[in-house]
């Protein structure tokens, strides 16, 4: 896989984030806080894939580092998961379970795959426009309505870049 490829795929992973993430704000439209959460990340997700997309342009037929390979595999593995299990979810402790994975897959593989791609992604890597704002608002919602393993597990981890 070429770097372009991979930057195509991983705005490609963004985007089905975003579409996870309203449908998260279509079935809980009824709990505000939540809802506007659920939008923000949505809304920023998208942005990813639009500076994802633009990256990819750049990168043209450079190869990539089998490492960004093996991270974007891990992250589409957890979109892949949990694409399949929103659709059955119906309850807001368990929306929030399946945001929380997102995210912490994120944290863990995106920006790792962006770094194994050295110069190609470098813009990518410095750009504040690629940070995840909404994960202390995500933080502060898993405190307010999830689970209490939840809430210790994201106490745990921080999403904090």
């Amino acid at each position: 896989m070429n770097a372009q490829q991979l930057l195509e795929n991983m705005a490609d992973l963004e985007s089905r984030i975003a579409v996870i993430y309203e449908r998260f704000v279509a079935r809980f439209h009824d709990v505000p806080d939540v809802r506007a959460l659920w939008e923000s990340m949505s809304r920023e997700e998208l942005r990813h894939a639009e500076l994802l997309s633009l990256a990819a342009g750049a990168a043209r037929s450079l190869i990539a580092d089998p490492m960004a390979v093996d991270h974007l595999a891990r992250l589409r593995a957890v979109v892949e998961q949990d694409e399949a299990e929103q659709s059955e979810v119906v309850h807001l402790q368990e929306a929030l379970r399946v945001t929380a994975d997102l995210e912490e897959a994120e944290a863990e593989h995106l920006h790792a795959t962006l770094n194994a791609l050295g110069d190609v992604a470098r813009s990518l890597v410095n750009n504040p426009t690629m940070e995840h704002r909404s994960r202390r608002l995500l933080e502060y919602a898993v405190q307010l309505f999830g689970t209490p393993a939840l809430q210790e597990r994201v106490a745990w981890r921080r999403f904090h870049d």
